[in-house]
Order: structure tokens, then sequence, then C-alpha cells
């Protein structure tokens, strides 16, 4: 996966999200946590769950993740696991 350097996003944006067992999701930016400048700020996103047990009467259920950093601010790259933001 090729990797893109940090651009502004807002809520209501859409981004790429890993999470926790490095499995990749599209999210939709809920909330930035302070403003781009010096450094890139955590986001909370929001994604549709990929596990198919994850099911509900409205459909594939969501899953939500708060404070994710952006790929660029983990240590060497976040190593695994995942649970990072990049824009698309």
């Amino acid at each position: 996966m090729e990797h893109k350097p940090a651009s502004p996003v807002v809520p209501g944006d859409v981004v790429r999200v890993v999470d926790e067992l490095y499995v990749e999701h599209l999210g939709l930016v809920t909330a930035v946590h302070g403003q781009f400048g010096e450094y890139v700020p955590c986001v909370n996103a929001v994604y549709v769950s990929s596990d198919e047990t994850r099911r509900d009467p409205y459909g594939q259920q969501v899953e939500r993740l708060s404070s994710l950093q952006h790929y660029s601010q983990g240590p060497i790259n976040m190593p695994r696991p995942g649970r990072y933001w990049e824009n698309i």
C-alpha cells in the first residue's frame, strides 16, 4: 500500500482506516481533535464492519474508532498492529 502525506480533513470526509487487526476500511471522519498545522491531529471515524457476524435488522453494523493517529505520526510509520488513519 502506498502511503500519502497528510492533508487536512473535516467531519464527513472519507479516509482509509486501519483497525487493530490491520484490516483496511473506508471510514467517515466524525471528529477532528485539534487543527492541522504543526502536527496532524487525531480523528474519530466510523466504518462498516467487515465481520459477517455483526449484522442487525438494518444490515451490516458500523464500528467506531476514536483518537486515531495519522500514519505519519506513529513510531517508525506505525508497525503492526494497525489502528491509524490516512488520506485516500
